[in-house]
């Protein structure tokens, strides 16, 4: 009998554009639940805080949010002129015990916005074509740079905007203080693509994805719901130096 050749070892195979989708879409999921987890952190920390009534000296150049007012802070004209599209109508709002405004558009506007988001996203993967491709399977490591997502993302969720047509709100609570901001920030910090913001009242960070800004000025700390603000990086900063300086 003739012996029989062992088979030549096969070359294995590099790593595919599937299993990269893959890593990607894990690390997206692996994301989302450190985001939750920070938000969980959060709320119990605000929790903990006194709940205190919502009070204080107020100026002509200081608007009262206490007394159903907080849309004065923000005009529907000023949103419309920083977003591009139509703003019809504003809601007084309450976050547990914090006063806010919501706002409202169409969905032909939600449609203008998607696109905006979606001319976004090219722009940021013209960007990521450029930078030097990751050789490591970690798929945090394809999280370093969310910020160049922040189009792709909101383009998606934009299929299914808002049924009430709510495109943007913001809600304040005046007696956070000071020094509840670092660690407010420790806890954010734990959750890929939180980053500072400067220019924007004392203190500012924007969430993964442009999801949210939050701006600290004085002992108030503004929080802002840009998920359907496009590029939060300059509209959302935009809107939190409007609302910031009226407080």
């Amino acid at each position: 009998m003739r012996p029989v050749r062992p088979s030549p070892p096969r070359n294995p195979q590099k790593s595919s554009g599937f299993g990269k989708a893959l890593l990607l879409i894990g690390g997206i999921v692996f994301l989302m639940f450190l985001m939750g987890l920070a938000a969980t952190f959060y709320g119990v920390y605000r929790v903990k805080r006194r709940i205190a009534t919502y009070t204080g000296p107020s100026s002509s150049d200081q608007v009262n949010a206490t007394q159903g007012n907080s849309c004065a802070l923000l005009s529907r004209e000023d949103l419309q002129q920083v977003l591009g599209v139509t703003i019809e109508k504003t809601t007084e709002m309450t976050e547990g015990s914090d006063p806010g405004c919501a706002y409202y558009t169409n969905p032909a506007a939600f449609t203008q916005l998607q696109r905006m988001a979606i001319e976004e996203a090219r722009k940021e993967s013209a960007h990521g074509a450029q930078q030097p491709e990751s050789k490591s399977d970690n798929p945090l490591s394809l999280l370093k740079d969310t910020k160049d997502m922040e189009g792709m993302v909101k383009a998606l969720g934009m299929t299914q905007p808002d049924k009430d047509g709510r495109v943007f709100a913001f809600t304040i609570k005046r007696d956070f203080g000071r020094t509840g901001w670092g660690p407010l920030r420790a806890t954010m910090s734990v959750v890929p693509g939180f980053e500072d913001v400067s220019g924007v009242g004392d203190h500012a960070m924007i969430g993964s994805f442009g999801h949210a800004l939050y701006v600290l000025k004085g002992d108030s700390m503004i929080s802002l719901e840009t998920i359907y603000v496009p590029d939060t990086h300059t509209r959302g900063a935009e809107l939190g130096r409007k609302i910031a300086a009226k407080l």
